[in-house]
């Protein structure tokens, strides 16, 4: 099995025992709450019938909030996730949470994913672009994603870069398992590049710290989290 493979495995496990154990918006794991950047940013779109992509969606920790909001106009949320479970429990939690007529959920592969040109105003990759093949891949989502959004739509990225594990009993510390581990310079660099000609919103990192027990060993797994907001440009409203 090559390192994609294995990275694609861990992550694919960790997920769903994650999500199996966990409960949505309730204390005690990353799923407690929605990313409040993704939220403050909605707030920026004045569009009718706000149409939002959410690309590795999980089970609704971001689409469930937005789709609350966008309810009242009549926006929809397309949810797209690499694991059928989660699809699965996105659409239980849409039901409880009463968005369901404002929420469609599917499961793909979100690097073979087609978005359709011109669609959207608003596209959400929360901890997504770092599990692509490729850097390649990654440039090719990136352009497709922007062939997708409508004059003033809004991109919100946020991914993991220079993934590292350390093993908290020894300081050993090694490169982490990822499908796509960039350096957050030269993520930054290919981000500057294809959103040239957009409105740079946002451009910040911050380390971020998470405690695992990897085979019987406390780890923790550090990476730098990236967030990049961008505009497709043109002459609006702000």
């Amino acid at each position: 099995m090559n390192i994609f493979d294995r990275a694609r495995e861990k992550e694919k496990s960790y997920h769903e025992k994650l999500y199996e154990e966990a409960v949505l918006f309730e204390p005690g794991s990353w799923l407690a709450k929605p990313v409040q950047t993704v939220l403050d940013y909605l707030d920026l779109l004045p569009f009718p019938d706000l149409r939002v992509l959410d690309l590795g969606c999980g089970v609704g920790r971001n689409s469930i909030p937005v789709a609350q909001r966008i309810q009242s106009g009549n926006g929809q949320v397309i949810c797209v996730d690499l694991l059928p479970s989660a699809i699965d429990k996105l659409v239980q939690y849409a039901a409880l949470y009463g968005v369901s007529s404002s929420i469609e959920a599917l499961a793909a592969d979100v690097e073979h994913y087609e978005i359709a040109e011109a669609t959207y105003h608003y596209i959400i990759t929360c901890s997504c672009l770092e599990h692509l093949s490729s850097e390649e891949a990654f440039v090719c989502k990136v352009k497709q994603m922007q062939a997708g959004t409508v004059d003033q739509g809004i991109h919100c990225i946020m991914m993991s870069t220079e993934v590292k594990e350390i093993d908290r009993k020894t300081g050993l510390e090694e490169k982490g398992l990822i499908e796509l581990n960039l350096s957050t310079e030269r993520a930054f660099s290919i981000l500057d590049e294809l959103y040239s000609e957009w409105e740079i919103l946002t451009r910040r990192q911050v380390q971020q710290d998470i405690q695992e027990v990897k085979e019987g060993r406390d780890v923790l797994f550090r990476s730098q989290w990236m967030t990049f907001t961008a505009r497709k440009g043109g002459d609006g409203p702000w």
